[in-house]
Order: structure tokens, then sequence, then C-alpha cells
């Protein structure tokens, strides 16, 4: 009886390991959108498509690992902006590539909303100013 309550008991305990250490690669995931994408909006203002291109793939792979974040955790809304958003920065990618600055920068206003939705939906400002996952 001991060892199957300590089987249980380990497998928890790796359990909750997997989970905080998704729940950081998340945070880290998260930290990163916005100095990538200040970076992203000043190579499209500035018209360097090899800069612009980087950035916006960059925030694609980075949505693809969201999605796969929210997949675990079973979160279909928020699995399906991971996914619009990566998407949409692809597409920002190639616009990017082409010398489409117009239209890079209005589909980066799209990608930009996307975030804003699953903010609004799964981010929550705890009492010391930091936020949360819902």
């Amino acid at each position: 009886m001991k060892r199957i309550v300590l089987f249980f008991a380990v497998i928890s305990a790796l359990g909750l390991t997997a989970t905080a250490q998704d729940d950081s690669a998340f945070v880290g995931w998260m930290k990163s959108v916005g100095p990538t994408g200040g970076s992203l909006r000043k190579n499209i203002e500035a018209k360097n498509a090899d800069g612009a291109a980087a950035d916006a793939k960059k925030l694609q792979a980075t949505f693809v690992q969201v999605h796969e974040y929210f997949s675990k955790k079973g979160v279909d809304d928020a699995m399906k902006f991971a996914m619009t958003a990566s998407a949409t920065y692809g597409e920002v990618a190639d616009l990017a590539a082409a010398g489409k600055f117009d239209d890079a920068s209005a589909s980066l206003k799209k990608a930009s909303a996307t975030c804003g939705g699953c903010h609004a939906a799964h981010r929550e400002k705890a009492a010391d100013g930091t936020y949360k996952i819902k």
C-alpha cells in the first residue's frame, strides 16, 4: 500500500513540476512578444524587409508554442487565438519580405487585435500589478 501511495505522490509531483515548467515557458514567450512586436513595427516603418520578416517569423513560431501550451490545457478559444496570431504573423512575414509594407502593417494590426482578444479572455491583473493566466 505504501508503494502505491508513494508512486502516486511521485507521479503527482512530476505532473506539477511539468505544469510549472510549462507555465514558466509560457510567461517567457509572452514577455518576448512585446519587444519583438516593437522591433517588427520599427522594421516595417523603416522598410527593412529582412528585419521585419525575421521578427514576424519569430512571432509566428512563438504562437505555435502558445497554441501547444493551450492545447495541453484544453482551452479551445485560446488555441484558436494562438493559431490565428501565428497565421497572421506568417502573413506579415511574407508581405514584408515582398516589400509590401503597407499591407504588412495592416496585417500586423490584425495580429495585435487577436492578441488583445486572448488577453481579455485569459489574462487578469493581480493586486500587485502583475498578470496571471485565468
